[in-house]
């Protein structure tokens, strides 16, 4: 069992990470593009929130949850696993409150025309993203090295 749920863990932060990058690399071609196809790409984006990224979060989390109830050499309070509470509330948050509603707001703009507003609003949603995805990366950095174990 522990190994299945090191697995679903591992996947899930995988397929998390590998979305976020995707997103980083395509979206400002798409943003060049303009117009609808610019739009329908960042309401693509908002969708994989919900579809894609959200339930790859719950999975992070209700695997390292069962991992640190299921192993008696983890706790709660321990650092690496206080920095993984913290990315996923971070990535519930920014999903929720910063890249859905940015996202929708991009769209909008670019559908009505407002390339310059657009690109400038989706700039900050992809400074956002870069800064998550460092933080993703440094929270599996102190994971491999169970920092304050």
């Amino acid at each position: 069992m522990g190994e299945l749920l090191l697995f679903i863990h591992v996947t899930a932060v995988a397929v998390w990470i590998g979305a976020g990058v995707t997103q980083l690399i395509v979206s400002p071609a798409m943003g060049r593009i303009g117009g609808a196809s610019a739009a329908a790409w960042m309401r693509q984006t908002v969708r994989l929130g919900r579809v894609l990224f959200s339930p790859a979060a719950v999975l992070v989390l209700i695997s390292g949850v069962w991992m640190v109830a299921r192993e008696r050499v983890y706790e709660y309070e321990q650092a690496f696993v206080v920095i993984g509470f913290v990315a996923v509330a971070l990535g519930a948050f920014l999903g929720i409150r910063v890249y859905g509603p940015g996202g929708e707001e991009v769209a909008g703009l670019h559908e009505s025309g407002e390339a310059d507003r657009a690109a400038e609003k989706q700039q900050r949603l992809l400074t956002i993203g870069a800064a998550e995805i460092a933080f993703l990366l440094f929270t599996v950095w102190a994971m491999i090295n169970r920092i304050g174990l």
